[in-house]
């Protein structure tokens, strides 16, 4: 099985992100190189050229990528030079410059055609025609490495390892790229954290005869229902509660006040899903719901999988993103004595603005 090798030139001097260096910048709980590192954990060697990597770096990124070939030993058939700072490179990516060196070509480069209008100075030029060029760029390793002998013997200077292979009058084959696959140059290139926010809520409604007994957004068979204005649905209400509190946009009283001829009778499912309507008018998305039922009867274990589809129909999210459960207080206070049922929701949203 032949052997493919990576070598990611990491020794720029972050010039254009204000002297912040990428080896030091976090996204997503791991620095750009330990993206890029385990984009590649599957090759049979890893050759990072920069500070604290396994070669130092040179003064041009063509001198890093020179010293990481002359680093790298004869046994790897085919090596792939991937920008350090290009974090988000894929799977799909990858196999498709591998796939193409396996079935023959001596140089492959990752390729998107530009979105915006180009021009020079003087003319617009035609975009069918162009290309922006990625990384991974993927070589025989004999090939590259003499294409990069030449070039440094000659003192050309170069832009990517495809330009050294063109100079030496190799043919570069494109494979598709991917628009995800940019490069961190500067820090508007750098992806913007989600502003999360959390919300909890709470809800306690006795227990009567003569009503039915509605719990998230469903009716639950039962000798007895929760009183209250409206339908009384407590696990609604929670997660009614948390959405207003994680966006701090007040509470159900609030907004659905028990007074109100308006909410008379109104249901757990109304509520929840004009408190989406609320959230989403006011930037924020709705990621996740997690709602605890506190009641001594019935027990509800059978019933959840449909309480969880009416509420995230309610709200507008994957079933998936709700979660639903119930505990006991083991008989003690009005709960635990089944004059009364609880729901505690804890709901985690994203600012949009």
């Amino acid at each position: 099985m032949p052997k493919f090798a990576v070598i990611i030139p990491a020794a720029g001097k972050s010039v254009r992100m204000g002297g912040r260096k990428k080896e030091n910048i976090i996204i997503g709980g791991k620095t750009v190189l330990d993206h890029v590192k385990e984009a590649f954990k599957d090759f049979d060697r890893i050759v990072v050229v920069g500070p604290g990597g396994d070669v130092p770096g040179g003064e041009r990124r063509q001198d890093s990528v020179k010293k990481g070939l002359d680093f790298l030993g004869d046994e790897y058939e085919f090596v792939l030079i991937h920008d350090g700072a290009r974090p988000f490179v894929s799977k799909e990516v990858i196999d498709r410059v591998k796939d193409a060196l396996l079935k023959g070509a001596d140089a492959v480069i990752p390729c998107v055609s530009p979105k915006d209008t180009i021009r020079t100075k003087e003319k617009t030029l035609n975009r069918s025609e162009l290309y922006a060029v990625q990384t991974p760029q993927g070589f025989r390793t004999e090939i590259i490495r003499k294409c990069y002998e030449k070039v440094d013997a000659d003192s050309i200077s170069i832009t990517d390892d495809a330009s050294a292979a063109e100079y030496c009058g190799i043919e570069v084959e494109m494979v598709e790229g991917d628009y995800a696959n940019y490069k961190i140059t500067t820090p508007d290139d750098l992806p913007k954290e989600p502003k999360l926010r959390i919300g909890s809520g709470y809800d306690l409604h006795k227990l009567v005869p003569g009503r039915p007994l509605m719990l998230g957004c469903i009716e639950v068979p039962y000798e007895k229902g929760l009183l209250g204005h409206s339908d009384a649905d407590v696990i609604a209400h929670a997660i009614a509660d948390a959405m207003l509190g994680a966006a701090a946009l007040g509470d159900i009283g609030k907004i659905f006040p028990d007074n109100s001829d308006e909410t008379l009778g109104m249901s757990g499912r109304e509520i929840l899903s004009r408190t989406s309507e609320i959230l989403e008018n006011n930037g924020f998305t709705i990621l996740n719901v997690d709602a605890t039922l506190v009641a001594q009867k019935p027990k509800i274990a059978s019933y959840i999988d449909a309480m969880r589809d009416a509420v995230a129909s309610a709200i507008g999210i994957d079933k998936t993103c709700v979660s639903i459960k119930a505990t006991t207080e083991e008989g003690l206070g009005m709960t635990g004595e089944g004059l009364a049922m609880a729901a505690h929701a804890v709901v985690m949203i994203k600012e949009e603005k």
